[in-house]
């Protein structure tokens, strides 16, 4: 499969205009080979999680973290340079989906939602908001069934109709419009004057975490049963008061702990995530259970895996087991 077209499938499933802006997703290193048919995908661009990638003889590689936030100069020895060296050497892509994939609605990083079961979901912090466009042009012949389905089975497109005075209407996504009007255009054979405005209506946003109400109400010891079988790590760290009985929960993947207050504010009896830090463990109003950077993370990257490997075609996917960086000890 051509290259372009893999990355045309990632950026699908993990669009980068819902990056954060301090982040750096999509390609992080432009390979020489110009087609693959396999892919690998891992929770971190590791040297030893990249070997075993490119030994397999994966053309592109998709991992969560990027390889770097800023552009860095390859001059000392370390795992930087060392993947650089891996990559190169393989001709292979390495591309990243960090937040562009976290804030992605309904996507994998919200699999514990899923798991949990929880209701009436809301996004806990709104990172972006998006409004369509409204899309309108003139033509004397009115459109044919083939292509009106051709322009409303489209990404992106809300709706599609023609009036009698023959106006076109679309309403869109912005960021497909492109794409749609390039349809257009070939459909007709020329591309028509198009007018172009933004609707206020329906709002589409895209954020990190979640907040929802569990089926029916739990007591601590049946709700933490429940979260040990869903997490796999040897210990869960527990900070702030706790409570008796457990309705509302809400959670975010990776490092969430400035999203303490907000879980408060929405009402959640918990808040789960990792890298929890101590003065925020000292002032949260509400508990908070660090269940660890990697144990969100590394799900959510199988998870993705699964995803990617029905929406490419003739290319076996991989997903690289990681390891979590930290081990517990348990004092005697």
């Amino acid at each position: 499969m051509k290259i372009h077209d893999i990355l045309s499938i990632f950026t699908k499933l993990a669009p980068e205009e819902n990056q954060s802006s301090w982040d750096n997703c999509g390609v992080q290193i432009a390979g020489t080979v110009s087609e693959t048919y396999r892919v690998g995908v891992a929770l971190e661009p590791t040297p030893e999680t990249l070997s075993k990638c490119y030994e397999w003889g994966a053309g592109a590689v998709i991992t969560h973290h990027p390889l770097y936030m800023k552009p860095k100069a390859p001059n000392a020895e370390g795992m930087y340079l060392e993947v650089l060296r891996q990559t190169i050497e393989a001709g292979a892509w390495l591309y990243s989906a960090h937040t562009s994939l976290d804030t992605r609605p309904g996507g994998p990083a919200f699999w514990l939602g899923d798991k949990l079961g929880l209701q009436f979901r809301k996004i806990l912090e709104i990172e972006t908001g998006y409004t369509p466009i409204e899309a309108s042009f003139y033509t004397e012949d009115p459109i044919s069934r083939e292509a009106a389905d051709i322009w409303a089975n489209h990404d992106g497109i809300h709706s599609v109709s023609q009036s009698r005075t023959g106006e076109v209407r679309l309403v869109c996504e912005e960021a497909d419009w492109n794409d749609v009007a390039n349809k257009i255009e070939f459909s007709l054979g020329k591309r028509p004057l198009f007018y172009i405005r933004s609707l206020t209506a329906p709002r589409r946003e895209v954020g990190f975490g979640e907040v929802g109400t569990l089926a029916a109400p739990l007591n601590w010891n049946d709700f933490m049963t429940k979260l040990d079988g869903l997490i796999q790590r040897d210990a869960l760290l527990i900070s702030g008061p706790q409570p008796e009985t457990v309705s509302t929960v809400a959670y975010c993947g990776g490092s969430g702990s400035s999203l303490i207050d907000k879980a408060a504010r929405a009402g959640a009896d918990v808040f789960i995530t990792g890298d929890m830090k101590y003065h925020p463990a000292v002032e949260t109003p509400i508990c908070v259970i660090d269940v660890g950077h990697f144990s969100l993370e590394e799900e959510m990257m199988r998870l993705f895996a699964e995803e990617l490997d029905g929406e490419l075609d003739d290319v076996d996917v991989r997903f690289f087991t990681g390891t979590d960086p930290f081990r517990v000890h348990v004092s005697k």
